[in-house]
């Protein structure tokens, strides 16, 4: 077989483990593929591979390029002494693909219809690699699924329950992604790849084993819990198509030796069987199928639009922050604490001065805010939580906030009971109107009329100004006019108040200087009685 045309090229790019814009596209790779003016105006079909790192992903897709490269169908698989080249792979531990890698050489092939379409791979960064954060992992799966008309999901062993979960996880992301009110189920064609297929005796391997095992995995009955339910429910609002193979271990060899470098010679001849199955049922032209957002077929062009389209939203603040279930679970956890202790000081404040106790001073309420603080302080610091004590601080910072709005809130609805300060303006303009009455009667008794007459001044003023709280309050409206009335009536009530406690203490003072002259004067008598005595 001759040496593959292309090479892979990186079109996204991860940047770090951040948790900001750890994503870039990278526009120069991307644009030389996908506006070379062969393809441009064409037709695509985007196949790509997800999964869990370490599954063999790339090692899958270049067995996709190879097909895609012979120019004999009936024997793809060329030479069993020839290495497998196309997308970087290797054995090993640890991750080899970081980012999105698109092959740079679209394939034109002509569907039934009679059509020329372009055809392109995008080999994708492995899920949960430990040096990738949980946004990384959901936006190089979501990007794929929301860019791909055909994608593979790299499944080993079994299809288990943890993979669906992550598969829902993913996939709601990018669906926030592409916004409500899709007119159709908005990603198309999802294919579970199970390696590793080890119960053949249940389920054979290839398509129909693994359509049996599909439609077991989604099947629901009254006995399932609800939560799975919703979780099958979703998956398949999600897909128009599923679709599941099961592929056998390729053997020893490719598992275990560091010098396997993809030589057909040297894996299991079932996996082989199953691989020269498989391919053609991805890649033949009546398998393709084109790539479409909305019901609208999409061209090599626009998928470049989409491309940038869908990164913006990736790398800006509007998609909620993925986390992992750790991440939250100890959120969860700490928030449930942060509640109890909430309450608990909702509770015990209530029994001081909640709204069915009467008015009480603001120092009982003062006394009791500081003491039920403390013991909701208490109880948050001794809940069992996880996260650590740094997401631990950062939940009773936000309890001691909501506790300080409680507080305010108490202490408001508390004085609303106040029947004094809900009447204190009218109380004080009446009584100053009854001193006015008393003053200009005591004047008109001693003949000082003219001076009486004066008073009737601001006698009147006041009357009106009681009317026209009167007015305010009964209404609603003008409330600027009775809120002005309201702050002289209290600058009148703090200047009496002031004078009183100026006062009693120059009252007090006297009555010591008094008491001191009384007790030299006793000293004194005391002393000329001694002497008298002598």
């Amino acid at each position: 077989m001759s040496e593959f045309k292309g090479e892979p090229l990186q079109v996204i790019t991860t940047t770090g483990t951040d948790k900001g814009n750890s994503t870039e596209l990278v526009e120069s790779a991307l644009s030389r593929i996908l506006l070379d003016k062969r393809v441009k105006n064409k037709k695509v079909v985007v196949v790509s591979v997800v999964g869990t790192f370490r599954k063999g992903k790339s090692f899958l897709l270049d067995f996709f390029l190879r097909y895609m490269y012979s120019n004999d169908k009936s024997n793809w698989l060329g030479d069993p002494n020839e290495p497998l080249t196309g997308f970087h792979w290797r054995g090993g531990a640890d991750r080899d693909t970081t980012g999105i890698y698109m092959w740079s050489e679209p394939f034109l092939i002509t569907i039934p219809s009679g059509e020329e379409v372009a055809v392109i791979f995008l080999d994708t960064q492995g899920s949960f690699d430990c040096r990738a954060n949980m946004k990384q992992s959901a936006t190089i799966f979501a990007l794929s699924t929301m860019l791909s008309s055909k994608e593979i999901f790299n499944i080993k062993d079994n299809l288990q329950e943890d993979y669906l979960q992550h598969l829902q996880f993913f996939t709601e992301y990018g669906r926030i992604a592409l916004e409500s009110g899709y007119a159709q189920t908005p990603f198309q064609h999802l294919e579970f790849l199970i390696r590793d297929w080890a119960f053949a005796y249940e389920y054979p391997f290839g398509r129909k084993g693994g359509m049996d095992l599909l439609n077991k995995r989604l099947e629901v009955d009254d006995d399932t819990p609800k939560e799975n339910v919703l979780l099958r429910s979703h998956i398949k609002s999600c897909f128009a198509d599923l679709q599941c193979y099961l592929m056998p271990h390729p053997g020893l060899t490719v598992a275990g030796s560091p010098t396997f470098n993809g030589r057909l010679a040297d894996i299991d001849t079932n996996f082989i069987d199953q691989l020269r199955d498989y391919v053609p049922s991805i890649l033949s032209p009546e398998s393709l199928t084109v790539k479409s957002i909305n019901g609208q077929p999409v061209t090599c062009g626009e998928l470049m639009e989409f491309f940038r389209a869908y990164m913006k939203i990736f790398q800006s603040d509007e998609l909620p922050q993925p986390v992992s279930m750790y991440e939250a679970t100890a959120e969860v956890n700490n928030l449930n604490a942060c509640n109890r202790s909430r309450n608990l000081y909702v509770q015990e404040m209530n029994e001081v001065c909640g709204p069915r106790k009467a008015y009480v001073s603001n120092k009982v309420v003062d006394d009791a805010h500081q003491r039920c603080q403390e013991k909701a302080l208490k109880e948050f610091r001794r809940s069992p939580k996880m996260g650590g004590e740094d997401l631990a601080e950062g939940y009773e910072k936000k309890l001691i906030q909501e506790i300080e709005e409680l507080y305010m809130n108490y202490k408001m609805s508390n004085q609303n009971k106040n029947t004094v300060e809900h009447f204190k303006t009218p109380m004080v303009l009446v009584t100053i109107l009854f001193l006015f009455y008393f003053l200009t009667g005591v004047l008109d008794a001693v003949g000082l009329s003219m001076i009486s007459n004066l008073l009737l001044i601001p006698f009147w003023l006041l009357l009106t100004a009681l009317g026209t709280w009167i007015f305010v309050r009964c209404t609603g409206s003008a409330t600027e006019i009775g809120e002005q009335i309201d702050n002289v009536a209290q600058s009148l009530v703090d200047y009496v108040s002031y004078f009183s406690v100026l006062c009693s203490h120059l009252g007090g003072g006297v009555v010591c200087q008094m008491e001191e002259v009384g007790k030299e004067f006793l000293d004194e008598q005391e002393l000329v009685l001694v002497f008298r005595g002598a």
